[in-house]
C-alpha cells in the first residue's frame, strides 16, 4: 500500500472546529483520523502538512517504522503540537491499514478484550452552561443542574462528570482560571469557589439519585494548596474520582495521598516518557490518555506501561464522533480499562458529518466491528459547515 496524498479538512463545530486528516492510498482505501487545534494546540495542521511530505509517495511499512522515522526527524522539539501532528497521521494510517486488511482497528491493537464500554456523560452540565446557543435547554442555575442529573439517570447513564461553576452572581458560568477564564493566574481557591463546588455536586446528586457515579474535573484551576482545600471540602461526598491536571508528579502524589477520593490525571501528557514519572510516584489512581494527541498505537504503549504499575486507564474524549470511535477501539483492546469519557450533548448537525455514529445501550458504548475505525467523515457534509474563525481555548473570553 502506497500513500498517494495527505489532506486536512475542517468544519464548523459550534464553539470550535472539528479537524480531520485524510490519507489516500493506491490500495483503494482511505484512512481517516480526527485531531484538534482548539484545546490549546494551535498549529497542529501545519505540523501535519510538513510531516506528510515524508510519507506521500512512499509505501506504508507499518506503525512502528512510521513513528520511529518521524520522531527521529522531530526529536529536538518532541511533544506538544509536533506530537499531536504525528498522532493524527498515525491514527489515519492505522485506519487505512485496517481497511486494507478488512478488519476493525482493534484487531490490529491485539484484539478486543470487551464488546461494550462503560461511559460517563462528560461536561454535564458544562456544555449547556458554557454554550447554550448550541446545547439546550440552557442551564442557568442549580435547578437546571439538578434536572440534568435526573436526565442522565433517565437516559440510562450510570456516571457523569461535572466541572467548577459559579451560581451565586447571576446566571451560572464556568470558573476556569487555569485556562484564563477568568484571568487569575495565581489560581487561588477561596470559600466562594468551595461553596459553589459543593452546591453543584449536591444538586447533581439530588437529581441523579444514589446509584449515579459522579466525577468532577478540577482541570488546571488550582495549585497544590487549592486542590487540598477543595478535596477537604468534599471529602464527605460520594465521588467516583476527582480529575486534576498537573505537570508535577511529586505534587500530585502528595495531593493523592491526602485525598479521600481517587485521583485521575495525565490527559495532557505525551508518550511513556512523560507518563512514567506519574506512575513511579504513584500519583494517580487512573491515568487518562489522549489517543487523539498521542496516536492510538503510542497510547497502547502508555496503557501497557500503566498496567505494569497496576493503574487503569481512561480515554480523554471530548471531540467529534470519529474521535469517540477511535477511543472505543483503544478502550476495547486495553486490559486495564476503567471507564470512557463521552459527550452526550451534541450539535444538531453532528450526526450528519459521519457515516456512522456511536451506539449506546444502558450506559455503555457498543464497540464497532466495521473495518477501520468504523466511521468516516462525510466530505459533502463537512463542506456544508465551513470552519469558523477562532474558537476553542484561544477564543476571547467573556467578562464576568
Amino acid at each position: 500500500m502506497r500513500i498517494t496524498a495527505v489532506d486536512t479538512l475542517s468544519c464548523d463545530a459550534g464553539w470550535r472546529n472539528y479537524h480531520f486528516v485524510k490519507v489516500s492510498t493506491d490500495a483503494g482505501v482511505t484512512g481517516w483520523s480526527e485531531y484538534d487545534e482548539g484545546f490549546g494546540s494551535p498549529g497542529v495542521t501545519a505540523v501535519i502538512e510538513q510531516l506528510s511530505k515524508t510519507i506521500v509517495g512512499q509505501p506504508f511499512a507499518g506503525q512502528n517504522p512510521f513513528y520511529a522515522d518521524v520522531y527521529s526527524r522531530t526529536r529536538p522539539a518532541a511533544g506538544g503540537v509536533v506530537a499531536e501532528g504525528i498522532g493524527a497521521l498515525e491514527n489515519a494510517l492505522l485506519d487505512a491499514h485496517a481497511k486494507q486488511l478488512g478488519v476493525p482497528c482493534h484487531a490490529l491493537l491485539g484484539g478486543k478484550v470487551r464488546d461494550k464500554l462503560r461511559v460517563y456523560w462528560s461536561h454535564c452540565p458544562a456544555w449547556r452552561i458554557n454554550h447554550p446557543q448550541y446545547f439546550k435547554p440552557a442551564v442557568t442555575d442549580l435547578a437546571g443542574v439538578k434536572a440534568m442529573g435526573a436526565e442522565a439517570r433517565e437516559r440510562g447513564l450510570t456516571a457523569l462528570k461535572t466541572n467548577i461553576f459559579l451560581f451565586d452572581d447571576g446566571p451560572a458560568h464556568a470558573w476556569r482560571p487555569g485556562f484564563a477564564a477568568p484571568f487569575f493566574p495565581e489560581l487561588n481557591v477561596d470559600r466562594r469557589i468551595i461553596r459553589n463546588v459543593r452546591d453543584n455536586l449536591e444538586a447533581l446528586r439530588d437529581g441523579a439519585g444514589a446509584d449515579m457515579d459522579i466525577l468532577i474535573d478540577f482541570n488546571f484551576n488550582a495549585k497544590t494548596e487549592g486542590y487540598l482545600k477543595l478535596l477537604r471540602a468534599i471529602a464527605d461526598l460520594d465521588i467516583f474520582w476527582v480529575e486534576i491536571d498537573s505537570y508535577n508528579p511529586a505534587a500530585l502524589a502528595y495531593i493523592r495521598n491526602h485525598s479521600a477520593h481517587p485521583i485521575s490525571s495525565c490527559e495532557t501528557l505525551f508518550g511513556g516518557r512523560e507518563l512514567l514519572p506519574f506512575l513511579t510516584h504513584q500519583a494517580v489512581d487512573v491515568a487518562i490518555i489522549d489517543t487523539v494527541w498521542n496516536g492510538v498505537w503510542q497510547s497502547m504503549k502508555m496503557a501497557e506501561l500503566a498496567d505494569i504499575h497496576e493503574v487503569n486507564v481512561a480515554p480523554h474524549n471530548f471531540y467529534g464522533h470519529l474521535c469517540t470511535m477511535m477511543n472505543a477501539h483503544f478502550a476495547a483492546a486495553v486490559p486495564n480499562f476503567r471507564i470512557m469519557e463521552t459527550d452526550i450533548d451534541r450539535l444538531e448537525w453532528d450526526d450528519a458529518l459521519f457515516t456512522h455514529t456511536p451506539v449506546y445501550e444502558d450506559g455503555h458504548l457498543i464497540v464497532p466491528d466495521r473495518p477501520g475505525w468504523g466511521t468516516d467523515p462525510v466530505e459533502d457534509a463537512l463542506r456544508a459547515h465551513p470552519p469558523r474563525t477562532g474558537g476553542g481555548l484561544i477564543a476571547p473570553r467573556p467578562k464576568h
